[in-house]
């Protein structure tokens, strides 16, 4: 759009480009102050945007599934995990750099927006899109209707936990509609709630594992036998990518602070120390996890349970009484905080979305009426996320995370390629007030690219070709709006920048 790109460098940043000789540390453009809320967010806030995303509910829902891929191999389940982990850590840094180039609500869509100008509005249509429509909440939802269903006792339903999954999103959204400081303010209290469950959870983890079997009386299921690879191993050929993905989306969320950032107070030094900490407390209590639950739980088990073997091993450890009960609402509770998050980032993304203007009736959809909130962005963002747990599925958890994280991994390749080799060489002088490690971004580039690649290989590609055939027509509709037709009909389109009564600024697409 208007914004300054690659191409465009503001006339300061060339001033400090053409000092060739000096290393200058700084962003590449200037904070945006164009939205008309303040800066709200600061280190305990914004570390509770990435943690509450990222020590979210899939611990909970996926090893069973994880493991199912690695053909219950424990040597395979761990080694996912660790390359999860890692691909998480090396993608933090990479948008910790990108972030601090472009300190501006946005995260992808604004590093791609800066890196690739050209074809121009191509990347702010097919991204912007694909954004829109993917960045759900259903997985969330989902595992919270099963394990709240669970913890009051009710027995596996498809219909009711849809019913309750559906009416957490709907709830979340009114709450971010109606009123955004209340809802910061709940957000923080289930934050509480979040911690009391993972302290909890730690402690239950030192229980298991380092309090004598004699005291504990519990098993230890954990033998030589388990990490045997399988005789025919289909492993790097065929589940790599599923199994990764889990994995992958079990880390996910940090990317959610990135999103928001003109709502962080120092944004670039908050995102560094919130980033880093949260991202290695949520790695170690991962270990713990895994580890107890294969200690706990025999591959069976984990296998058959699927997205409920967190609630078998809390069984296990505490019985099916209140204990249980309680802890598993605590794990329903912490699927909750993880919708009501998703909901306000990928609100404020949609609205980032709709002020670009390529979409029919964006003037309308950015507007802040009629609470200050970006209310059609929350809207859409509700419906979309019911929609998809109305798909008639029996692999619905499964299709949901592929389909939201495999382009996503293309992105991510895409972005490191543009870091190391368009960006950091248009701006030799000029480095990021957080620069990652380049091997840090040449492992996040082959870990993504190999989670891209796999399916094909394999030829197990069902679930990718409802994303990628999704970025496909989002690039027919880029050709059809902003070249064939303009051609076809004599006209060109100027972006020009617009004012909202309450401050906010938005691009209006205006024939020439």
């Amino acid at each position: 759009m208007e914004h300054s790109t690659i191409d465009t460098p503001s006339e300061d940043l060339l001033a400090d480009l053409s000092k060739k000789s000096t290393i200058i540390t700084r962003p590449l453009i200037d904070y945006d102050e164009s939205l008309p809320h303040r800066r709200t967010l600061g280190l305990y806030s914004t570390c509770v945007l990435f943690i509450g995303r990222m020590l979210g509910s899939g611990i909970f829902g996926t090893p069973g599934l994880i493991l199912k891929d690695s053909q219950g191999s424990y040597t395979l389940y761990l080694f996912s995990w660790i390359i999860g982990g890692i691909l998480a850590y090396t993608g933090l840094n990479l948008y910790l750099e990108f972030g601090s180039y472009l300190p501006v609500n946005g995260a992808t869509k604004r590093f791609l927006e800066y890196s690739f100008p050209r074809p121009k509005f191509f990347t702010t249509i097919v991204y912007g899109s694909f954004a829109i429509l993917f960045s759900i909440s259903s997985a969330n939802a989902l595992l919270f209707g099963e394990y709240f269903r669970y913890s009051l006792g009710f027995s596996p339903n498809e219909f009711w936990t849809t019913l309750t999954a559906s009416a957490l999103i709907l709830g979340c959204g009114l709450l971010h509609f109606f009123n955004r400081e209340v809802a910061l303010r709940v957000q923080g209290c289930l934050a509480f709630c979040k911690m009391l469950l993972w302290i909890t959870i730690l402690m239950t983890c030192f229980y298991v594992l380092f309090t004598p079997r004699s005291y504990t009386h519990l098993p230890n299921n954990i033998s030589r036998v388990q990490f045997r690879l399988p005789e025919k191993v289909q492993f790097f050929s065929s589940s790599y990518s599923t199994a990764l993905l889990k994995c992958i989306h079990t880390f996910g969320g940090w990317t959610t602070a990135h999103t928001v950032q003109n709502e962080i107070k120092n944004p670039i030094d908050t995102l560094k120390l919130a980033g880093r900490i949260s991202i290695l407390l949520t790695a170690l209590i991962y270990a713990f996890l895994n580890i107890s639950y294969l200690m706990i739980l025999t591959p069976e088990e984990l296998i058959k349970y699927g997205q409920l073997a967190g609630a078998l091993f809390f069984n296990k450890i505490y019985g099916e009484k209140i204990a249980s009960q309680f802890i598993n609402l605590l794990v329903s509770l912490n699927s909750a905080t993880n919708v009501l998050i998703a909901v306000y980032s990928s609100a404020i993304m949609n609205q980032e979305i709709f002020r670009q203007g390529f979409l029919p009736l964006s003037e309308v959809l950015c507007t802040n009426a009629p609470k200050g909130t970006p209310s059609f962005g929350i809207l859409i963002h509700c419906c979309l996320s019911i929609v998809v747990l109305l798909i008639p599925s029996t692999s619905l958890y499964n299709l949901i995370i592929s389909s939201q994280y495999y382009p996503n991994q293309l992105f991510h390749a895409i972005l490191c390629l543009a870091l190391l080799f368009k960006v950091r060489k248009r701006f030799s002088n000029i480095h990021a007030p957080i620069r990652a490690n380049t091997i840090s971004v040449y492992v996040c580039l082959l870990g993504s690219v190999s989670v891209v690649i796999s399916p094909f290989l394999s030829g197990r590609y069902n679930f990718t070709l409802y994303s990628y055939g999704f970025l496909g027509l989002a690039s027919v509709y880029w050709a059809l709006t902003t070249q064939l037709l303009p051609n076809l009909f004599g006209y060109k389109y100027k972006v020009v920048p617009m004012k909202k009564a309450d401050g906010l600024i938005y691009f209006k697409w205006i024939k020439t």
